[in-house]
C-alpha cells in the first residue's frame, strides 16, 4: 500500500523505523512508509500541509514541541504526538479515541478503543498536556468557523 488515508476509524499511528504501523477500529496495518510521509499526504489530502498544521497549532498554542496535528478538522481527526518524530519509533494517537490511561511505575497505560492498550514512557503530566492542547486546538477550530458562518 503506497497511501494511508487517516480516517475517523484510525486509533493510532506507531512510527517503526521506515514502516509505520496503523491501528484501525477493525484492524492493524502496516505500511512501508515513513510515518512524516503519511502525515505529509493526510495534511495535504485534507487541505493544508503537516508544516503549515504545526505552524498553525504552536501559534494558537504558544509552543514549540509535541504540538496536536490536525488532519481533518471537520472529524476531529487530531493527533497527540507522544514523542519525537525524529526517533526510531514514536507513537501518535487520535485525541478522542483514548478512553483512560494510568500511571503504571515507570511507564503510562493507555487504553483506547476497541481495547488497544499502548505502554510509553512519557509521564502522566506531560500526557495530560497533550490532551489539553488538543482540546484547546479543537475549540479554537470550533470557534472560528461558528464566528465566520454566524
Amino acid at each position: 500500500m503506497e497511501k494511508y488515508l487517516i480516517t475517523k476509524d484510525t486509533i493510532g499511528l506507531l512510527k517503526k523505523g521506515n514502516k509505520t504501523i496503523i491501528y484501525n477500529v477493525n484492524k492493524i496495518e502496516v505500511i512501508n512508509k515513513n510515518i512524516n510521509y503519511i502525515l505529509e499526504y493526510n495534511c495535504k489530502y485534507y487541505g493544508s500541509t503537516f508544516l503549515g498544521r504545526k505552524k498553525f497549532a504552536q501559534n494558537v498554542l504558544n509552543i514549540k514541541y509535541k504540538v496536536p496535528i490536525i488532519i481533518d478538522d471537520d472529524n476531529n481527526i487530531i493527533l497527540l504526538q507522544l514523542n519525537s518524530l525524529r526517533k526510531d519509533e514514536c507513537l501518535l494517537l487520535i485525541f478522542n479515541k483514548v478512553l483512560n490511561y494510568e500511571q503504571k511505575n515507570y511507564y503510562l497505560l493507555i487504553n483506547c478503543l476497541n481495547k488497544y492498550s499502548f505502554r510509553t514512557l512519557i509521564s502522566l503530566n506531560s500526557f495530560e498536556n497533550l490532551i489539553f492542547n488538543a482540546i484547546k486546538i479543537k475549540g479554537v477550530l470550533n470557534y472560528r468557523k461558528k464566528r465566520n458562518f454566524l
